[in-house]
């Protein structure tokens, strides 16, 4: 006996309010305990970038390589009051998008080191806005990396990128996995990335379903994805009262296939 539904389609990917789960499925257990750790915010000055004609794209550009630049200073100290510091413990940069119309970066920075660092040494390191330094809990450290955009919504400068790296742990950061992984074949040829925007992938989730049959027996998982002509949360809400009605919804977004017919309204234009 087997049941099939279907559902919403739903990436492993920083970028979408639940595929982020995804992302973080995979190395959650191999985050470190930070609490009491050395933590940075950087944000970035909008007046003086906009001043020199950069926008929040741009900005990004030059302000991820001043942060990869105070890495290497502080790993080889830094004079400040009449003390060198020096900081080369494993680290993890997050970046995060600020909720307005533009969706300017900033950046949390976390060192595995408990040692007293001036926050105005740092300050000056960074030099492109205001800078946070303070000491932070493993909730606190759990909680920035469920998300990218409260709201949700990728900034437009964002999308036109093809790729960007959100969070970058040093080599120690993590911890080792538990387990040793197969060796790759030395021959075996590397699968290749499709070349596409931000925008063109978001917008492919969007309109892409997962058809999910469950063999009761075996509790055996065949998924298969299915491309739809309108985004699927505008067909759900157009079906789902007459779904439910018929006893096929079976929450949590999930609506039961009898028949193949009942796929045509996903795949077909609605008359």
């Amino acid at each position: 006996m087997s049941e099939t539904y279907i559902k919403a389609f739903v990436p492993c990917s920083w970028f979408h309010p639940t595929g982020i789960y995804k992302v973080l499925k995979r190395f959650w257990h191999r985050l470190p305990n930070v609490s009491g750790c050395l933590f940075a915010t950087f944000t970035i000055d909008r007046e003086r970038m906009r001043a020199q004609g950069y926008g929040p794209s741009e900005a990004f550009d030059i302000t991820r390589d001043r942060v990869r630049k105070m890495f290497f200073e502080l790993r080889n100290g830094v004079e400040w009051g009449g003390k060198t510091y020096i900081i080369d413990s494993e680290y993890c940069t997050k970046v995060e998008f600020h909720d307005d119309p533009e969706g300017w970066p900033h950046y949390h920075v976390i060192w595995l080191t408990r040692r007293f660092v001036p926050a105005q040494m740092l300050a000056s390191l960074w030099g492109h806005g205001r800078t946070n330094v303070e000491r932070i809990k493993n909730d606190d450290f759990h909680y920035l990396l469920k998300y990218v955009c409260k709201s949700g919504s990728v900034p437009e400068w964002v999308q036109d990128r093809k790729r960007m790296r959100i969070f970058q742990p040093s080599r120690g950061f993590l911890k080792p996995e538990p387990s040793k992984k197969a060796k790759k074949d030395p021959e075996a040829e590397p699968k290749k990335r499709k070349s596409s925007t931000l925008r063109e992938r978001l917008h492919k989730w969007e309109h892409c379903a997962l058809i999910v049959t469950q063999d009761d027996e075996t509790e055996n998982l065949i998924c298969r994805e299915m491309p739809l002509h309108k985004p699927f949360n505008e067909i759900f809400d157009h079906l789902v009262y007459a779904v439910a009605l018929d006893g096929r919804y079976l929450g949590n977004g999930k609506i039961k296939i009898e028949k193949e017919t009942q796929l045509y309204p996903w795949i077909q234009k609605i008359q």
